[in-house]
């Protein structure tokens, strides 16, 4: 048309603006973006296999689980403790007298994802025998302030043919400073993009033969014994470590 310039057009000045827009995205935000997506570890304080057992009482370890390198692969870590543990002040028919304490820890890289027991059991033969549960439990007073800890209940049944037997188990991550039982809240948080390092630890008990309600109670025992170690010992200061990073 006569008089009317294409260069002085808007679509013109909308390609224009969209070039110098992608251009920006793919200079120093994208650097900021990939230094944010692939989080930086950090390391334990201690490995998992040093906690400290005189702390431990009145539960004493009488089995420490060494698990095949095709479940360590599979979970994605080496960093694990599994301890079978003996509450020595109750009786030895109590069905909380043994518990199975298991605590993993994985950090840094992309896209962390968290093992848990929803999907792991069903692979090694059970079913879910009820709804899983979200909870609070009373654990005392944890050295971060924490008292109603989130939780995560689970009971399967065996689905062989002539064994059909149930177990219970209780698990929570912490995950980036905070405790969480939601294993989706966790992705969430260790993928957050405005986080440097990332790390999530599941701490998981369970007591053979003891039922659901049983397993809850030995748990919030047990887990008011060593939460404590865990934070104090053994899982990093993540909040340091970003104010750290801030400063460089």
């Amino acid at each position: 048309m006569a008089g009317t310039s294409v260069l002085g057009g808007v679509p013109f000045r909308v390609a224009v603006a969209m070039l110098a827009l992608g251009a920006f995205l793919t200079g120093p935000v994208a650097s900021w973006l990939r230094i944010k997506a692939d989080k930086l570890p950090l390391p334990l304080k201690a490995p998992l296999s040093q906690l400290d057992e005189s702390r431990l009482y009145p539960y004493r370890v009488v089995a420490r689980q060494v698990l095949e390198p095709e479940i360590v692969e599979a979970l994605g870590t080496d960093q694990y403790l599994y301890w079978t543990l003996e509450d020595t002040s109750v009786e030895p028919t109590d069905p909380l007298r043994y518990a199975n304490l298991f605590v993993t820890y994985d950090t840094g890289g992309r896209n962390l994802v968290p093992h848990r027991p929803d999907v792991c059991f069903l692979g090694a033969g059970y079913e879910p025998a009820q709804p899983h549960e979200n909870i609070r439990i009373d654990v005392g007073r944890l050295p971060d302030g924490e008292s109603r800890l989130p939780v995560r209940v689970c009971t399967f049944r065996k689905t062989a043919l002539h064994d059909h037997s149930k177990v219970s188990v209780v698990y929570t991550f912490h995950a980036n400073g905070r405790f969480v039982n939601d294993p989706y809240r966790v992705r969430m948080i260790v993928n957050a993009p405005t986080c440097t390092h990332a790390y999530f630890s599941k701490a998981e008990v369970s007591f053979p033969g003891a039922t659901r309600e049983q397993t809850v109670e030995g748990a919030k025992k047990l887990f008011r014994i060593v939460l404590p170690i865990l934070l104090e010992n053994h899982w990093p200061d993540f909040d340091a470590a970003e104010r750290e990073s801030e400063q460089r």
